[in-house]
Parts: C-alpha cells; sequence; structure tokens
C-alpha cells in the first residue's frame, strides 16, 4: 500500500501546483520537483501507527520502534493518525516548527519525507535515507529563503492517504476522536 499512497500524494501535491496560477501563484521547477517527492513522503505518515508499514522499515530499527510508540498512542491502525484533527495539526506543527525553530527544522522534516516517498517509490532501494539527504541538502542549497510549501505538501499528502483509505471498507474515523457506529 505504500507506493499506492506515495503516487496518490504526489497526484495530489501536481493537481495543486497545476491549480495555482488560477490563484496567482507560480512555482518554480524546483519547488514543484521537491514537492511532488516530499508529498509522496507525507502520504506516508498516517501509517505510522503501523509497526509493519513504509514509514517502519524505512530506518530500521529506530523507525520501527518509532512506529510501535505511534501505533501504542495513537490507539492502534486507523485511529488518530486517520482522522482530520491529525491532518490539520501536523501541517501546522510543520508550520510552526519551521517559524520558531527555523530552516533546520523545516530540511530535516524534508529529509524525512524524501526518505519515505523514495522508500515507497522503490527508489533507491536500501539507499533511500542516503540519497534523501543528498537531496535534502540540494534543496537547502537551492531554495535558501523559502521553504513555505512544506505544510502545504505535508496536507495534501495525508489527505490523500486519507481519501484512499476512505475508499476501502475499513474507511477512516475522519472525526476521531468521535467513535465510529
Amino acid at each position: 500500500m505504500g507506493r499506492t499512497h506515495a503516487c496518490s500524494g504526489g497526484t495530489a501535491y501536481a493537481a495543486v501546483c497545476s491549480l495555482a496560477p488560477m490563484v496567482g501563484v507560480h512555482p518554480r521547477w524546483g519547488t514543484v520537483a521537491a514537492g511532488l517527492l516530499a508529498t509522496a513522503g507525507a502520504a506516508l505518515l498516517p501509517d505510522l501507527d503501523h509497526p509493519e508499514a513504509t514509514p517502519a522499515w524505512t530506518f530500521g530499527a529506530p523507525s520501527r520502534a518509532f512506529a510501535r510508540f505511534v501505533h501504542r498512542v495513537s490507539g492502534g491502525h486507523r485511529h488518530a493518525t486517520h482522522s482530520l484533527a491529525f491532518a490539520v495539526a501536523l501541517p501546522l506543527l510543520v508550520w510552526a516548527g519551521d517559524s520558531v525553530l527555523g530552516r533546520w527544522f523545516a530540511l530535516a522534516v524534508v529529509f524525512f519525507l524524501f526518505a519515505f516517498g523514495l522508500r515507497a517509490l522503490h527508489l533507491a532501494r536500501g539507499l533511500a535515507p542516503i540519497v534523501a539527504l543528498g537531496l535534502a541538502a540540494l534543496v537547502g542549497h537551492a531554495m535558501p529563503h523559502a521553504l513555505s510549501w512544506l505544510p502545504w505538501s505535508v496536507a495534501a499528502g495525508i489527505l490523500a492517504h486519507l481519501g484512499g483509505d476512505c475508499l476501502t471498507k475499513e474507511g477512516c474515523p475522519l472525526l476521531w476522536p468521535a467513535r465510529r457506529h
């Protein structure tokens, strides 16, 4: 499922970029390219609650332990991380982190999203974290001032994931913490 979620995330970002000129925004090619991969990675974030999902395997034992922790605190798979509250809170956290902690925080987020996206799309195979580090450094160099697209990328990826999961018979608890009946 990781590859499908990553593809839907990238597609969502491409759709947003294609509509951006209608509201007077003209993204540069570097922003589009970085955003596509970051959004592909962001589309995997809801599955951080699943110890066997792609994000859990991206960094080996540390990411597996983190996924088990998220699984425990979120209520299990398809609970808190599969809600609209998560889809709003995480992009706001990325925006606030960039605003308060600065550019290094945003580049760290880019690194993780790139690694998740590369792994899910079966690019760079076992070298996804190393390639992601190089690409994040390139983004840091090529975009010295603005990563304002990043919270939007995270939001688009998460919403693409939720949309896909809502189409399954298990669905998603979009209004979590309200219980489904």
